[in-house]
């Protein structure tokens, strides 16, 4: 529940929080498991999945009877579960389900929305050590650029229902929407403010999106000749407001869009995305969509009377051991939270690998760096921080 703030003189007690973030992401996986050479697919999608590491996964465009509990066991890791009471039917039926790591929420069920032409599916959560719920309505909205009327139809039979949810109410709206600018009326009814049960648009991104390379960061189809943008996760008011549940600023991503391939495929050229380009390369197999993702906070009482120094500048530490072979420690600090990128550069500012690239909270942190795992040979190297609009630089060398 959000929290009015009082000024009040706050007392030291034994009791104090810290923050706890979780990842929610959206895929269409596009008619899984009903497509040709599906256990290649199926290995595809354990791949691209493992490196971004959702807690809760919403998969739009499921196909069939026995298309959640094949994704849970065949493709999910271990520790997740799903919601397998929902009924699964593809073409007007629903299409949408999730898979959430059952030690971090409890499930509280789902419902459906009459929409035109698919329902829009609602599942409700509460993270563990947190008393606040929160809402995620998986759509799949009509495609083609002559179904505008469908589209604006299924947004405004969502606003319906969220109009009727409290202001305090945590509630997000991720899948497929097949809609190509900001200027199409569906997307104007979702982010109307004018009535109650609006939505935020985490790229604020105004314009016409598709075959258009000033929107190329928005672009999550398709892997194979990235151009528009059709894959969202839309916020409510009290996820942007602070207390309770909170949307992480700037944590929004598309996963395999790295903004410089516009009109190409994911794996034409380097991608900051894959160390690996087997990443891309399965990215491309598995679906005609790309997975986006966005990462939410809370905070969790930890009943330990101590307090956590939070940094005054950005600072990046001297690698150590230095030289190293095969593992070395780098020790990194950022004063706010935000999204933050370690990457290692060779002699000639060529970026070969990117160590990290998520959201993080304030703080001090440490990477474990093992050359073996990204295949680096002897000789001197760069490793640069970017957050917050700091960059900083520092040499390493590794000696075999």
């Amino acid at each position: 529940m959000k929290k009015q703030i009082i000024p009040i003189l706050f007392l030291i007690s034994s009791i104090l929080y810290s923050q706890s973030t979780f990842r929610v992401a959206s895929y269409n996986v596009k008619r899984f498991p009903n497509v040709s050479n599906v256990s290649n697919v199926t290995a595809a999608f354990k791949t691209v999945i493992g490196q971004f590491n959702p807690h809760i996964l919403v998969a739009v465009e499921l196909d069939g009877s026995n298309a959640v509990q094949k994704f849970l066991s065949d493709v999910m890791p271990a520790g997740y579960k799903a919601s397998t009471e929902v009924n699964i039917i593809w073409g007007t039926g629903n299409e949408c389900a999730v898979f959430y790591v059952d030690s971090l929420f409890t499930y509280l069920g789902s419902s459906m929305i009459t929409a035109d032409t698919r329902p829009i599916a609602e599942f409700k959560f509460v993270p563990k050590n947190c008393s606040d719920t929160l809402t995620i309505f998986g759509a799949h909205f009509k495609a083609y650029d002559y179904e505008t009327a469908r589209r604006l139809s299924a947004a405004t039979s969502l606003r319906e229902r969220t109009a009727k949810m409290k202001p305090s109410e945590n509630y997000i709206v991720a899948g497929d929407f097949n809609i190509f600018t900001s200027a199409e009326p569906a997307f104007q009814k979702l982010l109307d403010q004018s009535t109650p049960g609006y939505f935020y648009d985490p790229l604020n991104a105004v314009g016409n999106w598709t075959n258009n390379p000033d929107f190329a960061y928005t672009h999550s189809s398709s892997p194979s000749m990235l151009t528009t943008r059709l894959d969202m996760i839309l916020y409510s008011q009290a996820l942007k407001d602070y207390g309770g549940i909170d949307y992480s600023q700037n944590s929004f991503s598309i996963f395999g869009n790295d903004w410089n391939h516009f009109a190409k495929s994911v794996i034409d050229g380097r991608n900051s995305w894959f160390i690996d380009f087997s990443v891309g390369s399965a990215a491309i197999l598995a679906s005609d969509h790309l997975p986006v993702f966005a990462d939410f906070s809370y905070s969790v009482s930890t009943g330990v009377d101590q307090s956590k120094e939070i940094p005054n500048s950005y600072s990046l530490s001297q690698n150590y051991p230095n030289p190293f072979n095969p593992e070395t420690i780098i020790n990194y600090s950022i004063p706010s939270s935000g999204q933050v990128k370690l990457s290692i550069f060779d002699l000639v500012g060529r970026e070969i690998c990117v160590l990290i690239n998520r959201f993080e909270e304030a703080g001090a942190h440490t990477y474990n760096l093992s050359a073996s795992s990204y295949s680096l040979s002897s000789g001197v190297y760069f490793y640069q921080l970017k957050s917050g609009g700091s960059a900083i630089t520092k040499k390493m060398v590794l000696a075999k």
